[in-house]
């Protein structure tokens, strides 16, 4: 991604989930692996990202849909290595939406809260039910397949750019 082109997305991006980006427990995903050497804040930025521009574009609630794909993976553990009675796949998203709630991050609307967990379809049975949950269905498994194959490099000086701005 070209950074000067992406400049009024990032400052728009930020204005929308700044606050968030401040949170400590949001911070705090920056300690956790997601894919191989990716850790959860970075994967959940670039994800919120996407989505945020293709929300934009398509007219659709930007903020409020931009916000949950921030924060659908805020789950707090290292999934390699602890371990649920629920694969890790099921067991996230409610845990994101407990943890959400359990610190005060963002409150979460309906559609929000239906976001997050549905949006590890289809490993999950239910489907989004909105907009701003097919988006976010898609663009976690976009960009998870990016980060695994090692093509998010692209995205490093964009993620670097919104933590300077974000975070500030």
């Amino acid at each position: 991604m070209n950074i000067l082109k992406e400049k009024n997305w990032i400052e728009s991006y930020c204005g929308e989930v700044g606050d968030l980006l401040k949170n400590s427990k949001v911070q705090e995903m920056k300690n956790y692996p997601h894919h191989g050497k990716i850790s959860t804040h970075f994967h959940s930025v670039y994800v919120s990202y996407i989505v945020y521009k293709a929300s934009v574009k398509m007219g659709a609630d930007a903020r409020s849909i931009v916000r949950a794909s921030l924060l659908h993976d805020l789950y707090l553990y290292d999934w390699h290595t602890t371990k649920h009675e629920e694969k890790h796949a099921w067991y996230h998203p409610k845990a994101a939406v407990k943890n959400i709630e359990k610190y005060k991050v963002s409150d979460l609307t309906p559609m929000q809260r239906d976001m997050i967990l549905s949006h590890m379809w289809p490993l999950h049975k239910t489907p989004p039910n909105s907009v701003g949950g097919f988006l976010l269905t898609w663009a976690d498994k976009y960009c998870a397949d990016r980060e695994l194959l090692y093509h998010a490099k692209g995205f490093i000086p964009v993620y670097n750019e919104i933590l300077r701005r974000g975070e500030n």
